[in-house]
């Protein structure tokens, strides 16, 4: 038999030897990569932030793989003005229509805007959402589909607090109801489980040494129910929850590990008993940042993209990924003690 003990430190052990491969390279600062798997071609299309280093002022960028991941096209420039354009959300609505939303500003005026295309590699900038907001402050978007075609996104105002809103019409308009969160929460994140209706937000709190929280509602209108505890010990950031084909919920994130930060992954079938963490990277040397997953059909895999700077300080980082990445204990930890 399995003590539970054992169990729990081989999961918190047990970390997978990533195959990073670069999708980007060079002296710009690559990060924050949207991925999704266009239903029309089948081809992976990823849209990330490209800062200028001198400046720190973004554009967003494009590059896509027709062939599962094995090549990839020139990056290219697809939102570039002279405004502050970051923090992509992808989200294809049907054959031939995508959508794009992403932060846009100058100074510290920021506002959500949104971006079409139909074929998924030339974007066409629309007008700019009206969330209901008598002043600008909206940043960080982040947006999911579900099922019967609604938006759901999630964003942070820069005066504080985590909100939620919803469209109907694949992002053209949304609702200004001004949905909490949780206030004073930064960089929040939503997943939406279609079995039971379930969502699940995750988001950061604090200014140096970051902790970050997890919220359930059955109701988008609602989240009056108390925080979970995530990650609170250590410098956390970055988390973005996903649901699996299996049900269960998947939430990454980035802690901090000497001069940089490493990825982890922890499970939860319930959205309250999660499961110990799992490493995902463990270079203290390194920085690697904001993990996006594209899941597939596997239960126990994604490929992830994320930013990696290296060494860590340099910032000069690209996109990179790893193609099969497992999120549960390797099968030998789950057999190693059956019979005993």
């Amino acid at each position: 038999m399995r003590e539970p003990w054992i169990i729990a430190v081989l999961l918190a052990a047990a970390a997978p030897a990533a195959a990073v491969e670069n999708l980007t390279s060079g002296p710009a600062i690559d990060y924050q990569p949207a991925v999704i798997r266009s239903s029309d071609d089948g081809a992976r299309v990823v849209v990330f932030e490209r800062l200028d280093p001198s400046t720190f002022s973004g554009d967003l960028w494009l590059t896509r793989s027709s062939d599962d991941g094995a090549t990839w096209s020139t990056p290219t420039a697809i939102i570039a003005s002279g405004a502050n354009e970051r923090h992509p959300a992808l989200v294809q609505n049907g054959p031939a229509d995508y959508a794009l939303f992403y932060l846009k500003g100058v100074g510290s005026s920021y506002r959500l805007w949104r971006a079409t295309s139909t074929d998924g590699i030339s974007f066409s900038e629309q007008a700019q959402l009206d969330l209901g907001w008598a002043q600008s402050g909206e940043i960080n978007p982040h947006v999911i589909r579900h099922a019967d075609g609604t938006l759901t996104m999630s964003y942070q105002r820069l005066s504080g607090g985590s909100y939620l809103a919803q469209s109907s019409d694949g992002g053209a308009s949304w609702d200004m109801q001004k949905t909490l969160i949780a206030a004073g929460s930064q960089l929040p994140r939503i997943a939406y489980r279609e079995s039971d209706g379930l969502y699940l937000a995750s988001y950061q709190v604090g200014s140096s040494a970051l902790k970050l929280y997890v919220k359930t509602s059955p109701d988008l209108r609602d989240w009056s129910a108390a925080a979970q505890d995530f990650a609170i010990t250590g410098n956390n950031h970055d988390s973005l929850p996903v649901v699996m084909p299996d049900g269960a919920f998947a939430l990454f994130w980035i802690r901090q590990n000497g001069n940089g930060f490493d990825l982890a992954v922890r499970r939860s079938v319930d959205a309250v008993n999660w499961e110990p963490a799992l490493a995902i990277t463990t270079t203290p040397n390194e920085d690697d940042v904001e993990p996006h997953p594209l899941v597939g059909s596997s239960a126990t895999h994604v490929e992830l993209y994320w930013g990696r700077d290296l060494p860590a300080g340099s910032m000069q980082h690209d996109i990179v990924r790893e193609p099969a990445l497992r999120i549960i204990a390797d099968q030998i930890f789950e057999d190693a003690f059956e019979g005993g």
